[in-house]
């Protein structure tokens, strides 16, 4: 039986940038501290990581105004 008992140090190294990314995907554009527009090279921002196991996650955002259905209305409509 395993034990449930585990003493390890876990150190993640994490790269996190807001952006767009350009249409060939080699660039992306971001607001820095001092509200000025940067581009940076995406290889640029991996190099660190390089031949090093990672876990990737790139997700978008987009946002939409919603009409509110007042809750007679949703009921009435079924």
């Amino acid at each position: 039986m395993k034990s449930s008992l585990s003493f390890k140090r876990n150190t993640t190294d994490k790269l996190s940038i807001k952006g767009t990314l350009s249409d060939d995907c080699s660039t992306i554009t971001y607001t820095d501290e001092n509200g000025d527009e940067k581009e940076i090279f995406v290889v640029d921002l991996l190099n660190a990581m390089k031949n090093q196991y990672i876990e990737m996650t790139a997700q978008i955002k987009t946002e939409e105004e919603l009409d509110v259905i007042p809750a007679e209305d949703a009921d009435n409509a079924e």
